[in-house]
């Protein structure tokens, strides 16, 4: 919990759908109710609650926010799967979307519920889908945020050393540097730019004025709120009355007026077009986990640089084949002369990619629903 100061909150985005992690991520179970890269094959449902993302990224909390200042927001359609992984988090505290309308929505309402339950506090959000190696130092980050937040009504948000020229974040330019209490360093934010060719995110990195958008920030809510009423009006109306109809439970009146927000991200929505963003820089273990070949970065490779992702009873084998990816509950996978390949096997689904193709899942799997292959999806 905060030491000092405004009451932090932390708000958990739950409701993405994780395309990306296609065909172990499915609309079923996106891959926040499953364990890192998708969790060991043919693993029991429930032992995938347990040490699923989002229970870790509540997990990782602790110390921080109690359960009861946790607020939740997820779809409707995982009540349970939310339940199974969060059983220490109050009911009333997860939020149940009717139907997904990105971040901005559900982050605005969110500001709604806690400035109505605890007026002049903080809230930090967090997807809750990513891993983070180093949970010590975003708590630590978190709290200096939260400081920074209350004194200068800034919007504060972290944003993480790139570490190789990555196409598939978005990244945030950094401009003067200023101190911070407990002697750390922050950073005005100049401009927030969505994915970048290769040769952007090469410079960038050559640069050091640039950091991964984490998609974390800190803020009050009556500042969060204000933005949107600015920049989306129509919308800031409905999440108003959004929240007060699910304040007096009037269920019928939420979805409706939820479902009349406009679908926008929180970064198109507030973050490129507010004044006051402040950067901290953020070492502590990053990954959004946003395609299948960035589980390489973090999880052990073999000696020719292959990632085996195998149920326990499985054996690999490989003649000159280097920089794979192979997710599978195969008694024996065996690979001769191939290279920088994802290979994702379930149950009913098998998916085939060059290594540098990954980010595109999330293209094949609206073609795969255009086509008729929903249920298996």
């Amino acid at each position: 919990m905060a030491r000092s100061g405004p009451s932090l909150w932390a708000v958990v985005m739950a409701g993405g759908s994780g395309t990306r992690f296609w065909p172990a991520s499915r609309a079923r179970r996106p891959k926040q109710f499953l364990p890192p890269g998708g969790g060991r094959p043919s693993a029991p449902k429930e032992r995938q609650a347990q040490g699923s993302l989002l229970a870790l990224t509540v997990e990782r909390l602790k110390g921080l926010v109690s359960p009861e200042r946790t607020l939740v927001v997820g779809s409707a359609a995982h009540r349970r799967l939310i339940r199974e992984a969060l059983p220490d988090v109050p009911p009333n505290r997860i939020i149940l979307e009717p139907e997904g309308r990105n971040t901005a929505p559900c982050l605005g309402l969110a500001a709604h519920l806690i400035d109505s339950w605890e007026p002049g506090s903080i809230m930090a959000a967090f997807p809750a889908d990513h891993y983070i190696g180093r949970p010590a130092a975003l708590r630590r980050l978190v709290r200096a945020g939260a400081s920074i937040a209350g004194q200068r009504d800034a919007i504060v948000t972290l944003g993480i050393p790139p570490q190789w020229p990555e196409t598939g974040y978005g990244y945030i330019e950094a401009g003067r540097n200023f101190r911070i209490p407990g002697g750390g360093e922050a950073r005005a934010v100049q401009r927030f730019i969505e994915k970048p060719p290769l040769s952007q995110a090469t410079r960038f990195l050559a640069s050091g004025g640039y950091y991964w958008n984490a998609g974390i920030f800190v803020c009050r809510p009556e500042r969060l709120i204000g933005e949107i009423d600015r920049h989306l009006p129509e919308t800031g109306r409905l999440l108003r009355r959004a929240a007060t109809s699910l304040r007096q439970r009037q269920q019928a009146a939420f979805a409706r007026a939820f479902r009349g927000c406009k679908p926008i991200s929180i970064d198109y929505a507030v973050m490129e077009r507010a004044n006051g963003v402040v950067v901290l820089p953020a070492e502590m273990g990053w990954s959004d986990l946003g395609s299948w070949t960035v589980l390489r970065h973090f999880l052990p490779l073999d000696d020719a640089g292959n990632l085996w992702l195998l149920a326990r009873s499985s054996r690999p084998v490989a003649l000159d084949s280097r920089n794979l990816t192979v997710y599978s509950s195969k008694p024996l996978v065996a690979a001769l002369g191939v290279e920088n390949l994802v290979l994702i096997e379930t149950e009913d689904a098998i998916l085939l990619c060059a290594g540098n193709r990954d980010q595109s899942v999330g293209g094949l799997v609206k073609k795969l629903l255009a086509e008729g292959y929903g249920r298996f999806l």
